[in-house]
């Protein structure tokens, strides 16, 4: 009996520490800014989008991680001093992105200290465009998120009645064509009636210009509702980034790449065609007039 109880305390201490370690992420809140990604499999997904929010923010605002440079003369404890210093420093500070749990099947969220996600996230997809690659195997939506608030009428309307007066100081956001999309998961508060109404009333107060457009929208109010948070995106380029699905504006370049191809091949066979019905006219004339000689 003794044994088992103790095997019985093992298994508990074991499944705390379990729990515990999952408790380390970081859960979804008010006031982030982020990358809202849709996958099928979460965990190959996660380590997907750290390489390539990486390797682009690298490019776009410098490494993240700073190279110590050891100048001559310094001894081996100097130089580990600094790689000390530069470790806590890293580790004391928040990293440029880390995931945060939704607790929604399917979704992630990447957290970042980037001012603006939606700039990152068109440097992306504009890459795509260039060389038509997948830029990933797991990640399906990457949606850059500027609000998170929480998922009330009051949160809603004051969130975004501040960042569409910010918005619009730019000219060339004063007119625009704009569709609402909105998605909720697992909550029974708001339904997609109330949060497109939520959205028109804002626009309406401060854009009164704007005008909605289903089709060819300049820019999507994209409304993510998970459990008690609500996550607000302003997409451009909706359609040409395949409502910001990678793998969909991938395969858009290469069915367009693959049209163009068998374009020019029908236009080089017309062509070769006409060349050939040319010579064979030519060879008849010559025969016509030959016969007139004589």
């Amino acid at each position: 009996m003794s044994s088992a109880r103790k095997n019985e305390k093992r298994k508990k201490k074991k499944k705390y520490f379990q729990a515990s370690k999952k408790q380390k992420i970081g859960v979804l809140e008010a006031g982030l800014k982020g990358f809202l990604i849709t996958c099928n499999n979460e965990q190959p997904c996660v380590k997907e989008s750290y390489n390539l929010l990486n390797e682009f923010a690298d490019e776009l605002f410098g490494n993240e991680i700073k190279v110590v440079e050891t100048p001559s003369g310094s001894t081996e404890t100097d130089i580990e001093e600094e790689l000390r210093k530069e470790i806590d420093g890293i580790k004391n500070n928040k990293r440029r992105f880390q995931q945060v749990c939704t607790m929604v099947k399917g979704i992630l969220f990447i957290n970042t200290t980037i001012p603006d996600p939606t700039c990152l996230a068109t440097s992306i997809f504009d890459k795509v465009l260039q060389t038509g690659q997948r830029m990933g195997r797991f990640i399906l939506k990457m949606i850059p998120i500027i609000i998170t608030c929480k998922a009330t009428q009051t949160d809603i309307r004051k969130q975004l009645d501040d960042y569409l007066q910010k918005f619009t100081k730019d000219d060339i956001n004063k007119k625009l064509f704009y569709k609402i999309e909105s998605k909720i998961r697992h909550n029974n508060n708001l339904s997609t009636s109330h949060v497109l109404w939520y959205v028109r009333e804002s626009v309406e107060k401060y854009v009164p210009d704007w005008v909605v457009s289903l089709m060819e929208p300049q820019i999507v109010i994209s409304v993510y509702v998970l459990r008690n948070i609500c996550c607000i995106g302003f997409l451009k380029n909706y359609v040409a980034y395949k409502k910001y699905n990678l793998s969909e504006t991938a395969n858009s370049i290469s069915e367009r790449t693959k049209t163009e191809l068998e374009l020019k091949a029908n236009n080089s066979q017309d062509n070769t065609a006409k060349t050939e019905q040319a010579v064979v006219d030519i060879h008849t004339q010559g025969e016509i007039s030959n016969e007139y000689v004589q």
